[in-house]
């Protein structure tokens, strides 16, 4: 009878260890939920080496920090349609990413390319133009845009910087075939696109936008 009861305590004990583990709390960390290109979706806590996604990663790791035993789950990015991520204190602060393949670093003859899509949050979206908006370990947070047309997204400029005079030149050949666009990056002063950078992709926008009507 002893021996039962000693059983049933230790069987107890580790039924609520398990339990207590099976409903710990986990705070400001971030979650998300991948819509993969099969139609397939999964969510939990980002296990990547950085705990967030960055544009160099090849996959997206997730587990259920909060749940009992969990094992990370891998997810190709070339495999991955969209993502949302938050906060886990914050569940309404949503991002959207999409897994898009990029040019990154600007002004070159042949910009870096990754051998695989990265993922990007969107910032701005309409018909004619997408910015997105990469973080990098290193170099911080920065800008990409891409129509509908366009293979890559590719590198604008970095997120709180000034704009210096090189990468002034490098937009405008950037934007070349578009006046408006140009004449608005020679003139505005060098911490617009620091301090209001919503403005210049609205400009790209209405460019592109003006260019479809001319052609109908």
């Amino acid at each position: 009878m002893n021996y039962l009861k000693a059983l049933l305590i230790v069987f107890l004990a580790v039924t609520q260890t398990a339990t207590a583990q099976n409903e710990k709390v986990i705070k400001n960390f971030w979650h998300a939920k991948v819509w993969m290109k099969d139609g397939t979706t999964d969510s939990g806590y980002i296990e990547n080496g950085h705990k967030t996604v960055c544009v160099y990663d090849e996959t997206v790791v997730l587990n259920n920090l909060d749940k009992l035993f969990s094992k990370n789950r891998k997810h190709y990015t070339k495999d991955i349609d969209s993502m949302y991520i938050w906060i886990d204190t914050e569940p309404d602060d949503i991002l959207v990413s999409h897994s898009v393949p990029i040019k990154y670093y600007y002004g070159n003859e042949t910009p870096m390319e990754f051998g695989y899509p990265s993922m990007c949050y969107v910032f701005y979206q309409s018909k004619n133009v997408t910015i997105y908006q990469g973080w990098d370990l290193t170099l911080g947070d920065f800008y990409l845009y891409k129509t509908p047309d366009m293979e890559y997204a590719k590198a604008l400029f970095r997120e709180g910087k000034k704009l210096t005079d090189k990468r002034r030149a490098t937009l405008c050949d950037e934007f070349k075939d578009y006046s408006t666009i140009k004449n608005y990056v020679k003139s505005i002063h060098k911490d617009k696109l620091k301090d209001d950078p919503f403005s210049f992709f609205l400009v790209i926008d209405k460019a592109l936008e003006s260019r479809k009507n001319n052609q109908r």
